[in-house]
């Protein structure tokens, strides 16, 4: 019906073998959407799994502290500089693919497709270049970082089932047009 946790090594974790990770150690140091984030995205639903710290940190640092939680600082930060108030925010987006994974039992893959998203939208920053465009075509770079605002939003929202604390961190501060005063995410070493 589904998969086990496993330790290192592919073994069941188990009390009795003492290879179990305490969830309330991971969330002190990393937090509760951090363990949400790492057993949705990393946890098959459906295969056994390998949790380790060492991979926990690994998929901590890549996904959250590099890729989430700097993409939302680097498009707040544009926002807050180029715009009084945030640009209307829609107030419904077609989810019908993304809640077709949770229909279908698949948390992995709506992670999987929200990590997409976050993915896309850094490839956007990174072609386009709003901070150098606004500079010289101020018009064209506010349309570009407008966008990137309301797909930061868009993603925002999908995460509200796997990360609701930061889902809500980030519509807030969307919302509020203020770029995070703290990173979202501290990198681990």
């Amino acid at each position: 019906v589904n998969g086990f946790i496993t330790a290192d090594g592919g073994i069941k974790m188990s009390k009795t073998l003492g290879n179990v990770i305490d969830p309330g150690e991971v969330v002190k140091e990393y937090g509760t959407d951090a363990l949400r984030f790492f057993l949705a995205k990393e946890i098959s639903n459906f295969e056994d799994s390998p949790f380790t710290i060492a991979r926990f940190k690994e998929a901590y640092n890549a996904n959250l502290a590099n890729g989430l939680g700097n993409l939302a600082s680097r498009v707040l930060t544009l926002s807050e500089k180029y715009f009084d108030k945030t640009p209307k925010i829609p107030e419904k987006t077609d989810f019908t693919e993304y809640f077709s994974f949770f229909e279908n039992f698949n948390i992995k893959q709506a992670a999987d497709y929200v990590w997409n998203k976050i993915g896309e939208l850094d490839k956007f920053i990174q072609k386009t270049e709003p901070f150098k465009v606004v500079k010289v075509n101020k018009e064209k770079g506010r349309e570009l970082i407008s966008d990137m605002i309301l797909r930061l939003y868009i993603i925002a929202r999908m995460l509200n089932p796997i990360m609701p604390e930061t889902s809500a961190i980030i519509k807030s501060l969307i919302k509020s047009n203020k770029k995070p005063e703290k990173p979202l995410f501290l990198r681990k070493d």
